[in-house]
C-alpha cells in the first residue's frame, strides 16, 4: 500500500531534521577546527613525534567521519528527490515497497532490506576482488600492511625522530661507531 500524503509530510520532515543536525553539526566542527588550526599545526617543528601522530590520527578519524556524514547527507538528499518525484518508500532495485519500520529507523533507506544486503554483498566482493594485498618493507625490511604505519614510518624519518636511522645494525649512533676514533 501506497504512503498516504501524511506519512509523506512526517518523512520529508524526519528527513530535513536530519539534513539540518549534519549541517549544523558540521558547521560547528569547522568553527572549532578554525579556531584550534592556529594553536595546533601539524607541521609544528617543536611537536614530538608522537603528538604527530596522534594529531595526524584525529585528523584521519575526521575525515573517515566527515566521509560518512556526507554519504549520509546524499542520502537524504535522494530520499527527499524521490519524495518530490513520487517514488519515495519503494525499493530503487526491486521495485517492492519498504517497509515502514525501515523507513522509521532509516527514513533515507533506498532499498528494502533484502535488497541492500544483497548490494552489499556485491560491492564487498567487488572490494575484496579490487584489493591488493600489498605489503611495503620500511627501510629495515620489516613488511608493513597498514597505511597508518606507513605514514607514521614516512614522519619519523621526515623529521628526523625516528631511533632506526640514528643507529647502525651493531647499535651504535651512525656518526659515532664506537671505536674511540
Amino acid at each position: 500500500m501506497p504512503l498516504s500524503q501524511e506519512e509523506l509530510k512526517h518523512y520529508k520532515k524526519k528527513l530535513l531534521d536530519l539534513k539540518k543536525d549534519i549541517l549544523e553539526r558540521n558547521s560547528n566542527e569547522q568553527k572549532q577546527e578554525d579556531s584550534l588550526s592556529e594553536d595546533n599545526e601539524l607541521n609544528s617543528v617543536d611537536n614530538h613525534f608522537a603528538d604527530l601522530a596522534t594529531q595526524l590520527y584525529l585528523r584521519e578519524r575526521e575525515m573517515t567521519i566527515d566521509d560518512v556524514e556526507q554519504n549520509r547527507l546524499d542520502n537524504i538528499n535522494a530520499a527527499l528527490d524521490r519524495i518530490r518525484e513520487g517514488n519515495y518508500g519503494i525499493c530503487i532495485d526491486t521495485g517492492k515497497e519498504i517497509s515502514k519500520e525501515r523507513l522509521d529507523a532509516m527514513p533515507y533507506a533506498s532499498r528494502t532490506i533484502q535488497a541492500q544486503r544483497e548490494f552489499d554483498q556485491k560491492r564487498n566482493a567487488r572490494i575484496e576482488s579490487q584489493t591488493d594485498e600489498k605489503s611495503y618493507a620500511t627501510p629495515l625490511g620489516e613488511l608493513r600492511e597498514d597505511s597508518r604505519i606507513r605514514t607514521a614510518d614516512n614522519i619519523q624519518s621526515q623529521h628526523g625522530n625516528s631511533s632506526v636511522e640514528n643507529y647502525d645494525h651493531a647499535g651504535y649512533p651512525s656518526d659515532e661507531k664506537g671505536d674511540g676514533d
